[in-house]
């Protein structure tokens, strides 16, 4: 399988992976450089496909596995993240094609699982939180 194949089964592998609520690509600069870039171009220039967003690099023989991620807060990041690892692991080793010298995850977004801490609605508009300031 080439990079892009194993991107894309990584991606997928990570979305399904308990606590991970999305999938990022690793690069956040090259994520706001295509943000910018679809603003101003007629036609929107893609340069992560939304199923391959997880990056392989390969130097000297060596394979570094890159991805960035949101976890939901009801879980520790720490767990989520072991998880991620340890899944990348499982489907490099099903495929036979990479084997991973290193896997690299980030947390980007830790997202509440309550919702309590959102200043946004559905609309776009933007909303208060009232917070109890002072003794009963």
């Amino acid at each position: 399988m080439d990079d892009e194949g194993i991107s894309r089964t990584l991606t997928d592998g990570i979305r399904h992976v308990p606590g991970v609520t999305g999938v990022f690509p690793p690069r956040p600069v090259a994520a706001v450089a295509e943000t910018v870039l679809d603003a101003v171009t007629p036609v929107p220039l893609r340069l992560h496909d939304p199923d391959v967003l997880v990056d392989l690099d390969r130097h000297g023989g060596r394979v570094h596995v890159v991805a960035g991620i949101s976890v939901d807060g009801g879980r520790a990041a720490a767990d989520t993240l072991r998880a991620v690892g340890e899944r990348v692991r499982e489907l490099l080793d099903a495929d036979g094609t990479a084997t991973a010298d290193l896997i690299s995850v980030t947390v980007r977004l830790i997202e509440d699982p309550t919702g309590a801490a959102s200043t946004g609605t559905d609309d776009g508009s933007e909303a208060s939180i009232d917070e109890p300031t002072g003794s009963a």
